[in-house]
Parts: structure tokens; C-alpha cells; sequence
């Protein structure tokens, strides 16, 4: 899929969540969502969950979630990878700690920098790659906060890109 597909915006139906595998952040008391509503939730594909197996760069910096990874990515200074890494230990911070690096915020590097966490960190985690796989043909959702529609859905309004979704299936896809 290209980055123009990618980034195109649809509204969600409430049927369509309601038959998806649904990512969430781990921590579900901030959805205006309960269990209930949803058929397949995958807390561990959030990229906020800690990993079992860590994802590490080609500078060896090791990552406990691939969101840290992914903001790693987007800083072509070593120092702030370093630093980043040794952040991702704390992965509660990372909202308030990418307010402290000067990241790449062009929309086609972040496609390619999270195109690249996911194929690491489900390429090190055999466990959650045959999870992904076990979806099938599943729609996946990453149901997110209001404030992030690019890689997720908005919750209040259901519209927006669902990039990271994409990047899923796109990845599973490769993998049959």
C-alpha cells in the first residue's frame, strides 16, 4: 500500500469495531468503550505495551515498547536515540518525553519509522506474530484517543486514517 493510501480518512462504522480486532492502549479506563462492545481486544499490540522480547536499533539501543523505538527513529541524532532508549524503560513518559526531542514530523518518514517497529517488534515476539497471523482476514482497529488521528481512530468520532491498522494488515498480509 502506498503513503497516499495509507493516509486517506473514512469514518468508522459502529458495526465495523464491533467485528475487528481492536488495539487499545493498556489502559482501558480511558475509552469511552467497554469490553463488551468489542469481539477482539489486543492490548499487546498496542504500541505502549511492554514486550516480552525488546526491539533494539542499529545502534544497539534497546527498546521495552516499540513506541520509544518509533520515536527513536525520528531523530537522526544519536544522543537523543541513546537517551530515548534508556527512557523506554519508563513507558508511561512517552507523551511527555517527545516534547523534549527535536523528532521528524513529516507524515511519509512516519509511515516508513512505524512500518519498521512493527515488522521489529513482531519479528521478535514469535508469540504476538502468531496472534497477528491467527486474525485471519480481520479488520484490525487501533482505537485511540481523541488526539491521535493519524495512526488511530478517533474514539469520539470514528474517522481518521488508521495508519497503524494498515501497516498491521499489510504486515500480516506479508506473512501468509
Amino acid at each position: 500500500m502506498n503513503n497516499q493510501e495509507l493516509k486517506e480518512s473514512r469514518q468508522y462504522s459502529t458495526n465495523e469495531i464491533q467485528n475487528a480486532a481492536i488495539i487499545m492502549h493498556p489502559h482501558l479506563i480511558w475509552y469511552n468503550i467497554t469490553i463488551d462492545q468489542i469481539a477482539m481486544l489486543f492490548e499487546e499490540w498496542s504500541n505502549f505495551t511492554q514486550l516480552s522480547n525488546p526491539i533494539y536499533d542499529q545502534y544497539w539501543n534497546e527498546f521495552r515498547d516499540s513506541e520509544w523505538y518509533y520515536m527513536a527513529a525520528r531523530t537522526i541524532d544519536t544522543q537523543q536515540k541513546k537517551m530515548i532508549s534508556f527512557l523506554s524503560i519508563w513507558h508511561w513518559l512517552a507523551r511527555k518525553s517527545r516534547k523534549l526531542f527535536d523528532l521528524d514530523n513529516d507524515f511519509d518518514h512516519r509511515i516508513s519509522y512505524m512500518r519498521d517497529a512493527i515488522r521489529k517488534k513482531f519479528d521478535s515476539n514469535p508469540d504476538l506474530k502468531q496472534k497477528l497471523i491467527e486474525t485471519w482476514n480481520l479488520q484490525i482497529i487501533e482505537y485511540t484517543y481523541r488526539w491521535d488521528r493519524f495512526f488511530g481512530i478517533d474514539q469520539l468520532d470514528l474517522t481518521w486514517s488508521n495508519v497503524l491498522w494498515k501497516l498491521l494488515m499489510e504486515y500480516r498480509d506479508s506473512l501468509k
